[in-house]
């Protein structure tokens, strides 16, 4: 399912052909849904909650409440912000999962500009009507920019360090899709932020059985995906990202490749 989003409309505003260009609105974060149309959401328990998370590169990814989608923003120029075609997953939404889902992709659609007020992020139309307000969760989600255009390698596994001498698993983050190898199998998949969790799904590898001279291939492939398939944290700190699990011991430590 893709969504479409509108043509940008023309204000028919003049600028001074001297006048300083306006800066670029810079979105990076994690933000939730707080009101829609004008209406509070209720954000209490188990009620559906609406994401909408800013990558680098103008990626954007979220959750309508029910359903999660992946995209671009469109610039038309400083005053001109709009979401381009979403993918989304096809989950049927029902009761008020199912409407939370409708009044957010009714505001994606309609959205022409996007103002950001402190730790406020608001959608809003053509004529700048508010579609939209939504409330920081992190002012800089955990996946940063620093987690980009690097090679990871994995260091530790489960609390015990691998032998460098051997072939260990990578991992690449390009916006909200990862990539990599077991040491042994190439593996892609998606990678995804929502309220302060994270997790990897759409998971998909080779399948070719491996042998070294160093250490056992098949091994750390096997323990490697069951430790990444528990994964709901991220810390990043300098040149050392940790993937861990709230629920369990089971650690994923890498290093930047040289």
């Amino acid at each position: 399912m893709a969504l479409a989003a509108s043509p940008a409309l023309s204000h028919g505003s003049h600028t001074h052909p001297n006048a300083a260009p306006k800066p670029v609105l810079v979105l990076e974060g994690e933000f939730v849904a707080t009101e829609m149309r004008g209406r509070p959401l209720n954000r209490a328990g188990q009620a559906p909650k609406a994401t909408l998370i800013f990558l680098p590169q103008d990626g954007v990814s979220g959750s309508t409440g029910c359903n999660r989608f992946s995209g671009k923003l469109v610039r038309g120029g400083a005053e001109s912000t709009r979401f381009g075609p979403l993918a989304m997953t096809k989950m049927a939404c029902t009761g008020p999962a199912g409407a939370l889902e409708r009044d957010v992709l009714s505001a994606l659609r309609a959205t022409h500009q996007i103002r950001k007020f402190g730790g406020e992020v608001r959608l809003l139309s053509a004529n700048g009507r508010v579609l939209a307000r939504l409330q920081t969760v992190s002012a800089r989600a955990e996946t940063g920019p620093s987690l980009y255009g690097k090679s990871w390698t994995l260091v530790r596994l489960n609390g015990q360090a691998l032998d460098p001498q051997s072939v260990r698993p990578q991992v690449r983050f390009d916006g909200n899709r990862i990539s990599g190898t077991t040491g042994c199998n190439q593996f892609s998949g998606t990678h995804e932020r929502a309220l302060g969790k994270s997790r990897f799904f759409n998971m998909m590898q080779t399948e070719r059985a491996c042998l070294a001279a160093v250490g056992d291939p098949m091994a750390v492939e096997a323990a490697f995906g069951a430790a990444l398939s528990k994964v709901d944290q991220i810390s990043l700190t300098a040149n050392q990202l940790t993937l861990k699990s709230s629920t369990s011991p089971d650690i994923l430590v890498f290093e930047a490749a040289n």
